[in-house]
């Protein structure tokens, strides 16, 4: 197929730049999702309605739409799950639902959940439980019913929608394997002081730190810095010369089981390269080059060898360390991704961009061994 795709064009009503595909096919079939969240019956819905295009050369293009699926959830966080049939049980027929079926209350099956919802209707009807827990409306990135169900369900994510702590409440949401009731202590210090994490990823690796090298994470003159950064940097420093230290030769066994264990952990992800003809991007395959990243780019990453749910990456260019990048091996999200001493780069939409394209990729990797 050749295709080129050519920005800057506008549709004349709402605006939107238009994506404009130069194909050889003689048909044309794509599908989107659209999400209606209203109230009913004292629970919250979300009602999933797909739209069809089909376009064929010489003739006008058809449009078809149908709600596929709805999700019925309760104020305890319980929900079921009304569809129709699809075409097939396997994953690769997630989208083949057939429309003249009706929507009957159905078993849960984990293809529902791969639903892309879309974009959402701006109008919702929230019920009375949500409105108590400070839900407004906004999604922070996470699909709705994941959303909803948590906020729900956890007093402490709760109580970080409510407070305004939503860079750290995303955060916990975008990385399960980062759990919110480890930095409690530190956060309920925050809300204490009034002082607001912006950038959580940075703060809760400083926590990280700080616990390392014995401090105490319940006080305010460590957990409340006012350069976050600096002190980032500081306790990262100092965690580095540590490991340092740890790391001579008289430590060898230390050393050969740090390596070993890592190897066991990523062994799957070994040899995995993406590039765009400039930047290339690879795994990092021992906790000797993981350091010396951390190193050379002088942030923290050296310290993330026994991080099981994370992958870490280096996008070089022309052999030159641009970022270092963390990807969750549970979400399948780009956590963070930074430059020399934590920067952004001009190259960082990039990379990220490069990283979610492949991530397909990484997915089966992990799933070939699960």
């Amino acid at each position: 197929m050749l295709s080129d795709t050519m920005l800057g064009n506008e549709c004349p009503h709402c605006h939107t730049q238009l994506k404009i595909e130069v194909t050889r096919k003689m048909t044309f079939k794509e599908q989107a999702y659209f999400t209606v969240i209203t109230a009913c019956g004292g629970f919250q819905v979300l009602r999933h309605i797909m739209i069809r295009c089909t376009a064929k050369v010489g003739k006008p293009i058809k449009y078809s739409h149908c709600e596929v699926m709805q999700r019925w959830i309760a104020p305890d966080g319980k929900y079921v799950t009304f569809a129709r049939l699809r075409q097939g049980w396997e994953r690769v027929y997630y989208d083949a639902w057939l429309f003249d079926t009706s929507l009957e209350l159905r078993r849960e099956n984990p293809i529902y959940n791969r639903v892309y919802y879309g974009e959402m209707y701006p109008r919702m009807s929230i019920m009375p439980e949500l409105k108590k827990r400070g839900f407004k409306g906004k999604f922070f990135g996470q699909r709705p019913l994941d959303f909803i169900q948590t906020i729900l369900t956890d007093n402490k994510v709760e109580t970080l929608l409510k407070t305004g702590q939503t860079a750290l409440m995303q955060f916990f949401l975008d990385e399960p394997s980062r759990k919110v009731s480890d930095y409690w202590a530190s956060i309920r210090i925050c809300l204490r002081n009034g002082y607001k994490v912006r950038k959580a990823v940075e703060w809760c690796d400083y926590i990280d730190s700080l616990r390392s090298l014995g401090k105490d994470v319940r006080n305010a003159k460590y957990v409340c810095p006012s350069d976050l950064m600096q002190a980032h940097d500081k306790a990262a420093d100092q965690l580095m010369k540590r490991m340092m230290r740890n790391g001579t030769s008289d430590n060898i066994p230390a050393i050969i089981e740090k390596e070993y264990k890592y190897m066991i952990a990523k062994r799957m992800f070994f040899g995995l390269v993406f590039s765009d003809g400039l930047i290339r991007i690879h795994v990092i395959k021992s906790v000797k080059d993981m350091i010396e990243e951390g190193k050379r780019m002088h942030h923290c990453v050296g310290n993330y060898y026994d991080k099981n749910n994370s992958l870490i990456l280096s996008a070089t260019i022309n052999g030159k360390r641009i970022e270092t990048v963390e990807v969750s091996l549970l979400s399948f999200k780009v956590i963070q991704s930074r430059g020399v001493c934590n920067t952004i780069t001009d190259y960082h939409d990039r990379i990220i961009n490069l990283v979610n394209d492949n991530m397909d990729i990484i997915r089966k990797r992990k799933e070939s061994v699960a």
